[in-house]
């Protein structure tokens, strides 16, 4: 399922596709794709797809079990304003100051992790990651856990996938119409699909 890496990097060869064109543009936030021109928030299930087409249009393929939404909206602000802080653009303190307020919570970490309304954009995938990076446990709850780790983990895990997928706006065109399962190629995953799986909330997670 595309997270928030993975609409980031789409969102920036969209960009750069129609960097001659100012009134074709997108914007990440979290695991949404907002399409300014049209004003429409496009969010991605299972299957993922966008493509170019013959006239340059950029189009969202809904096929398959879940494919997200793709609806309208009026106002910018009120549409990021019901997320969380952005995964991928977040200032680093901004960051540290949400995981601080996680400190003393009764709720299991995963769960945490996972709330968009508190940050937007980290799923089982990545969240698995970092949580295998800071040495946490995604079943245990917060309060009974160290944290003092997570944010930093967090910070490390974006900027190794900024890294990364950065590497492939070499050819925008082709990174949008094969999107996003190219991705799973350069991306370099530690624990996901590697590790022991766990159930938690409903979820599948890698430890």
């Amino acid at each position: 399922m595309p997270e928030g890496p993975e609409v980031w990097i789409l969102n920036k060869a969209i960009n750069t596709h129609f960097k001659d064109q100012i009134d074709k543009k997108s914007m990440s936030y979290g695991k949404h794709l907002l399409i300014l021109d049209s004003k429409e928030n496009w969010s991605f299930g299972l299957t993922g797809k966008v493509k170019l087409s013959d006239q340059n249009e950029l189009i969202k393929i809904n096929d398959g079990w879940i494919n997200g939404d793709q609806v309208k909206y009026n106002d910018l602000d009120i549409e990021t304003g019901k997320l969380g802080i952005d995964f991928m653009t977040a200032d680093s303190s901004v960051i540290m100051d949400e995981v601080d307020k996680w400190i003393n919570s009764k709720k299991k970490l995963a769960g945490t992790l996972l709330d968009q309304t508190k940050i937007a954009g980290i799923g089982v995938a990545w969240g698995s990651e970092i949580l295998f990076k800071a040495g946490l446990r995604p079943e245990m709850r917060c309060c009974d856990q160290n944290l003092s780790k997570l944010a930093d983990s967090i910070l490390y895990v974006r900027n190794k996938i900024k890294n990364i997928y950065e590497k492939e706006l070499k050819d925008p065109e082709a990174l949008i119409n094969n999107w996003f399962e190219n991705l799973y190629k350069v991306r370099d995953m530690s624990v996901y699909k590697k590790g022991s799986k766990i159930e938690v909330l409903g979820r599948r997670w890698w430890v």
